[in-house]
């Protein structure tokens, strides 16, 4: 090539490295889609790099790789690569954009690699960082030297972070930390979707929230619905309440928790505790249901049943299904339960028992209303039914035997606050069952204070039945000691009868009688006041060989084996004996005041519940 050729070329190449860049720039450089182009600039120039030129733009840059635009102050290009300086910005589609003090694009694996102040927009998602990886063709960002994220509301910080731009995903690593005007959440590990703002709890997570705290390794968080839901070892404190269960929810527009699967809630403070199947709380109403095994505990009381409410701001509570509440020495139990602490009123209904531990008797009921305050309960009903049909019923052990009583109302209550001893008042129709001992009575009252039985006239006698003895005065008092009958007191116009064959009838009448027991059996009498009696003597084979007949001022008599061992007269006594040939006809001979009462003696304890 001669010297002016050679001139010649050079002059022109000098020529196209000083030519301002325009749209339509070298084609050996766009001759593909899939390589950078230059859309515009205002300067332009070449310079020889080892076997290939390298392009240099400056001012007002615009670069394309098929849908993606690239912004800068200065790019230079090496083949199908760039290294971009000066307000930088990498669009894809409508999108993403991310700015940048500088970065390196690399068109042939389709990534950009951004430094400086680091700014990546999709829709309402910023994220900020120092140095940015961003894989184009698949539209993933990465981090390793820590980036925020902000939706103008939210901000997310963490060391490492991978941001899915097509699913709107972004998964967090090291030190993450959430702030919210609602609420503060650190972890380690946790992905979130930007367009749902939902979160995933990947790793142990602590999230405060005012004056709560909720503790978790697993689960999610909708931060735009402020939904959550937290597992893998979920625990929470708030307000010195602190709580655990396999599963917890929080539903924000409501203000609700909700602790599923071996839940448990406890207050230290207050000395209350409750284990459940599942725990539902509103923070706002503090109201509170607890279901499935529950079992409820405070300083005074412990609550178990299926299902119970308890709304704190009333203090009150309700159980739904067989529940039980024991508030020492008292015990009840019923199908549903509604008590109100503030007033301490309640009521109970279905099958309930209603137990007295300080004075060893229980209630059983249909219906029983009470009050804690006044110590007051009334029962009503019997139990077992759907209704008020039947009556309610009493027992108490004694020893191993069962003492029964039952009446159309049963009431009880403390006459002295600052004593256990209850009270219990029955009336209508009073009946008493035990397998040695029956009883029948207008009214009747049993005080836990003194363990003393007090039967009352109305329009009929009180009537105590003891084997084949029958005892009926205006008054009886029935005193118990160590769960055992100890003395019968009969208190005007008492009478006596015994009668093996209800033909023949002893009898010992007087004003008042006084019948002393030992292991449940009759072992002496004391008749006060115009004491008579009548006493049919037997000989060897049971025989009746003749009548006693005796009057005196005072008696005193002597049992075993059931029968009269011995009589003691006291002041001037006057008696005779009569054969019984003598005796007339084979009736008894009976005292004024005389009846043998079969009807109203119930024999069993069905017999007790009839109307």
């Amino acid at each position: 090539m001669g010297p002016f050729i050679r001139a010649a070329a050079c002059l022109i190449f000098l020529a196209i490295l000083v030519a301002p860049a325009r749209a339509q720039v070298n084609p050996a450089i766009q001759d593909t889609s899939s390589k950078i182009r230059v859309e515009s600039s205002v300067t332009g120039e070449y310079f020889l790099r080892g076997d290939h030129y390298v392009q240099r733009l400056t001012d007002n840059v615009r670069l394309r790789q098929d849908s993606t635009l690239v912004y800068c102050d200065v790019a230079v290009i090496d083949l199908n690569d760039a290294v971009l300086t000066g307000n930088v910005i990498v669009e894809q589609g409508d999108s993403v954009k991310i700015f940048a003090d500088s970065a390196k694009y690399y068109g042939d694996i389709r990534e950009c690699e951004l430094f400086g102040k680091v700014v990546l927009v999709n829709g309402r998602q910023e994220l900020y960082t120092s140095h940015l990886q961003y894989d184009l063709a698949n539209k993933i960002a990465t981090y390793h030297s820590g980036a925020t994220i902000t939706n103008g509301k939210s901000q997310l910080t963490s060391t490492h972070g991978y941001y899915y731009v097509n699913e709107n995903q972004v998964y967090f690593k090291g030190e993450v930390l959430t702030t919210d005007p609602d609420f503060t959440m650190r972890t380690d590990t946790m992905s979130y979707n930007t367009e749902t703002q939902m979160v995933q709890f990947l790793a142990p997570t602590l999230i405060s929230q005012r004056e709560s705290r909720i503790y978790c390794e697993g689960g999610f968080y909708d931060i735009e619905n402020n939904v959550a839901e937290f597992d893998t070892n979920p625990q929470y404190e708030r307000d010195g309440q602190r709580g655990r269960a396999r599963k917890m929810r929080y539903i924000g527009s409501k203000n609700e928790y909700t602790l599923e699967g071996e839940a448990y809630i406890e207050e230290p403070a207050a000395q209350r505790e409750v284990h459940a199947e599942l725990i539902r709380y509103n923070t706002e109403t503090e109201k509170a249901v607890f279901i499935g095994n529950v079992d409820y505990r405070d300083s005074t009381q412990a609550i178990t049943g299926h299902e119970v409410r308890y709304d704190s701001r009333e203090k009150r509570y309700q159980l739904t299904g067989r529940g039980r509440v024991s508030d020492p020495p008292n015990i009840i139990e019923a199908d549903s339960i509604d008590f109100n602490n503030e007033l301490g009123s309640g009521l109970a209904l279905g099958n309930v028992i209603w137990q007295d531990t300080a004075s060893d008797y229980t209630l059983m009921a249909y219906r029983m209303d009470y009050n804690k305050q006044s110590e007051y309960l009334i029962a009503f009903g019997a139990f077992g039914t759907d209704g008020f049909a039947g009556r309610p019923l009493m027992k108490s052990v004694l020893e191993n035997d069962t003492l029964y009583m039952s009446a159309d109302t049963l009431t009880s209550y403390k006459p002295d606050t600052s004593s256990d001893a209850r009270l219990l008042l029955a009336y209508r129709d009073v009946r008493i069952f035990k397998s040695d001992l029956q009883g029948s009575c207008d009214s009747l009252a049993f005080s836990g204070q003194d363990s003393i039985f007090r039967f009352f006239k109305l329009t009929n006698l009180p009537v105590i039945w003891s084997d084949t003895s029958q005892f009926s005065a205006d008054t009886i008092r029935m005193s118990m000691r160590d769960k055992k009958v100890d003395r019968i007191w009969l208190r005007q116009n008492a009478l006596v009868i015994n009668s093996e064959d209800e033909q023949m009838f002893n009898q010992i009448k007087g004003r008042n009688n006084t019948v002393f027991f030992e292991e449940n059996e009759a072992r002496e009498m004391l008749v006060e006041g115009n004491a008579q009696a009548i006493y049919y003597a037997l000989d060897d084979k049971k025989a009746y060989i003749g009548v006693n007949e005796t009057e005196c001022s005072e008696m005193r008599l002597y049992f075993g084996n059931n029968q009269v061992e011995g009589i003691k007269f006291y002041t001037e006594p006057k008696g005779k004996f009569i054969p019984m040939k003598d005796a007339g006809n084979r009736e008894t001979k009976k005292l004024d005041g005389f009846f043998w009462e079969t009807d109203r003696r119930p024999r069993s304890v069905e017999a007790l519940l009839r109307k």
